[in-house]
This record gives C-alpha cells, structure tokens and sequence, in this order.
C-alpha cells in the first residue's frame, strides 16, 4: 500500500488510485473475515471515492460546463486526498463483523435487477464486491464492473439534470447494463 500511494502522491495518475481502492478493498475485506478493520483504510476509501467519481464522470459526461465545474470541485477533492495520504498510518481495529459466506453471496447474486431503484443496485454491487474480496471470487468482478458502470451513468444523470442538458443517451445506455446485468446474474449465480 505505501508503495502504491507514494507513486500516486508523485503521478496523480487516476488508474494508481483505483489501485489503491482496490487493494484497500481486499485489504478491508481480509480483514473482516477476522473480526477486524483498518480504520484508515476505511476513511481512505470514503475520500478517495470523490476523487475517483469525479475522475469517471469527467470522461463520461460529455460537456464542458460539466468539466469545467467537476475540475474545480476535484481540486478540493485533492487537496484532502493528498493531506490525507501524505499522513499513512495503518490502523486495525477489532470489530465484530458478520461473516461473508458463499450462502450470503449466492444470496445477493439471485436478485433480480430489473426492479430495483439506482440506490438499491448501488448496495447490491457494494455487496457483491466485498463478496468478491472476502471470498476471492473473481467470477463476480464482470458483475461488479456492470453495476459500476449503471452507478457512473447514474451519477452522469444526475449532474447532467443538475445542468439542464440532455441525458436521453445515458439513460437509454443505462437501462440496456441493467438488463445486460441481470442476464449476467443469472449465469454467474445457477
């Protein structure tokens, strides 16, 4: 991690980031499966999260208005970021977690995606990735990266409404994942 993060604090490179969630995510999930957490590495995630989002959304929202304004808020977003991972300290916890089954994984996977609001597909796919840590279930991540890319989509709608644009395109893109998804689903979960 301290690797990863000190290439980041060099480069700003975007993909280094994701690398550093993503490690951060197994790291987290690991950890859980022992009743513990890493309190840094949680509070890590939370901030980086704006910095990545914004990231996706200034490649997918295709509008200068919207760059403009997402640079400028990106800024601050780094500015925390950078203080934040400037000031490492690994921090693990006991904490008493429910424990990720492959019973509880299946589970999850069975639900139907067709009917389900932006929110709760969002839950879904947090789940499923710590699924995917926890029990090192690679078949999940084409699911996972799915219901992240509805997720951006989501995100482009919203601030695209927020700008009075039109968002006819995501929104007919959107609904075509959701129904890739839970076609997806229901392979990855027979």
């Amino acid at each position: 991690m301290k690797k990863l993060i000190k290439i980041y604090l060099k480069t700003k490179n975007p993909e280094t980031l994701h690398d550093i969630r993503v490690q951060a995510r197994a790291t987290l999930a690991n950890l859980a499966q022992q009743n513990k957490t890493d309190l840094y590495l949680k509070k890590l995630l939370k901030i980086s999260s704006k910095v990545r989002d914004i990231d996706v959304l200034k490649k997918i929202c295709n509008s200068k208005k919207i760059i403009k304004y997402l640079t400028k808020v990106q800024k601050k977003e780094m500015k925390n970021l950078i203080t934040y991972l400037k000031n490492y300290k690994s921090k693990i916890v006991y904490q008493k977690t429910k424990k990720i089954s492959h019973k509880k994984c299946k589970k999850i996977c069975k639900k139907n995606f067709l009917n389900k609001n932006d929110k709760q597909l969002h839950k879904i796919r947090i789940q499923i990735k710590k699924c995917r840590y926890a029990l090192k279930l690679e078949k999940l991540k084409t699911l996972q990266t799915i219901l992240g890319d509805i997720h951006d989509l989501y995100n482009c709608i919203k601030i695209k409404k927020e700008f009075h644009l039109s968002y006819k395109k995501e929104k007919k893109l959107k609904k075509r994942l959701i129904l890739y998804a839970n076609k997806k689903r229901k392979k990855i979960c027979k």
